[in-house]
């Protein structure tokens, strides 16, 4: 008895130490960093006798409109694209999930797996569509039904091989948590999603920053300043306005109290953070007492472009680029390739979608004049998804138009066409010393 007492606890220590075996400081030279967001990924078994074009999943598609009936070919080719290229870090911001299907999750789990198990260390945070979400639905023929979501609880253990089984810190508060793919780099994966407040049919958009998980945040910044260890941000929704206006224009996609989540944060130590949620491939940053903070936003795997992000990370040095998923190994209407048919998707039903829209306040239009603007609308959204967006002459001249039959929509058009400092797809962050 005496001897495995003696024992245990060196037993123990060898136990945490095997567990954390992998844990080696940032190499001498780069490290490549992944990112995608807003997967949104459909598991085929949900469309059921021709759902696809069906009633009910049309009714969807015009209200929420994205490419998830082809989700699973495009995020079966983009693990193919980073299995070849080998990233050492993927990070994933959220909505991994149509509407929190389990069965979708089950499926975007083993498909993370291929990729983990190939090398590549993955870090992920939900979306607002992926805990707890009422309208988690199966599609059969011309209706639909509710199928199974899962709880907060059930997304850490199913997602455990993806940040949350090896964390080194978690939040009580939240599923927020410190990932450590090196010894001298940590993940700080942020969950500010309001699933506890999903008490209706329709899930919460919005996001927010609890005040016990920023007080959380600010003890793991101060303890990584103390170790010397750099800090890169990961969270669904945006921590910085995209736009101007953009919280006021189209509120819930910015966190509330952004300007001062944003100040805190940077105050803590926070340079860059990795955000999705509005499915546009975008940066900005912001700028208080001689630091900066970028929120680098990647795009949605079912809306154009469909962006695949890579971060090559030396020393203090981060340089992005943006890559694309443009071809699946599945049909398209009138074999189009999927470059060509997202475009055409995305851009009809955003015509119907500010049809509507534009005749609701703030615009207040008829329908003749919505219908006539909701082509410059969806112009200026596409650019913007797109990032590094810039408005010809002709399209200027149009929304001038625009701004003397109504100052508000002409005000959002600028809003969406001016693209905010710095670039968007390739660009240079320098970080602060450690």
């Amino acid at each position: 008895m005496k001897t495995r007492f003696l024992l245990s606890p060196l037993l123990m220590l060898f136990s945490l130490a095997s567990c954390r075996h992998d844990v080696v400081p940032l190499p001498p030279g780069t490290i490549k960093i992944a990112v995608i967001s807003d997967i949104h990924y459909m598991d085929p078994s949900l469309l059921k006798n021709g759902a696809e074009n069906g009633e009910a999943f049309q009714n969807y598609l015009n209200a929420d409109p994205k490419l998830v009936q082809y989700s699973d070919g495009i995020f079966k080719e983009t693990i193919k694209k980073l299995k070849s290229e080998q990233p050492d870090i993927l990070l994933v911001a959220g909505d991994l999930t149509k509407d929190g299907e389990q069965v979708s999750h089950q499926s975007v789990v083993a498909l993370l797996q291929q990729l983990k198990s190939a090398g590549t260390k993955v870090f992920v945070v939900p979306g607002n569509h992926d805990i707890q979400n009422p309208e988690a639905r199966s599609y059969d023929g011309n209706t639909s039904s509710p199928t199974a979501t899962i709880s907060a609880n059930s997304f850490s253990t199913l997602y455990s091989n993806f940040g949350y089984g090896n964390a080194i810190a978690k939040d009580p508060n939240s599923l927020s948590y410190v990932g450590q793919p090196y010894s001298d780099l940590w993940i700080l994966a942020i969950d500010a999603c309001k699933y506890y407040e999903n008490v209706g049919d329709i899930a919460v958009v919005g996001g927010v920053i609890k005040p016990q998980t920023m007080q959380w945040i600010k003890d793991q910044m101060a303890l990584a300043k103390a170790k010397g260890v750099r800090v890169l941000g990961l969270m669904h929704h945006n921590l910085i306005e995209h736009y101007s206006g953009q919280s006021q224009l189209d509120p819930g996609y910015v966190v509330d109290n952004f300007e001062s989540s944003a100040n805190d944060l940077m105050n803590a130590g926070l340079d860059v953070i990795f955000t999705g949620h509005y499915h546009a491939n975008d940066v900005s940053s912001r700028e208080s007492n001689g630091n900066v903070l970028y929120d680098v936003e990647t795009a949605s795997l079912v809306d154009p472009p469909l962006p695949i992000r890579y971060v090559t990370m030396k020393n203090r040095d981060l340089d992005i680029t943006t890559d694309y998923v443009t071809k699946i190994n599945t049909a398209l209407p009138e074999g189009a390739d999927l470059t060509t048919y997202s475009n055409i998707f995305f851009s009809a039903h955003l015509d119907g979608a500010f049809s509507y829209l534009l005749t609701q306040p703030p615009f207040d239009l008829s329908a003749d004049d919505a219908g006539s603007v909701a082509p410059l609308f969806r112009n200026a959204y596409m650019a913007h998804f797109a990032g590094d967006e810039k408005i010809s002459a002709e399209e200027q001249s149009n929304d001038d138009v625009i701004a003397q039959l109504s100052p508000t929509a002409g005000m959002a058009l600028a809003a969406l066409w001016t693209d905010l400092n710095p670039k968007d797809n390739t660009v240079h962050i320098n970080l602060r010393a450690k």
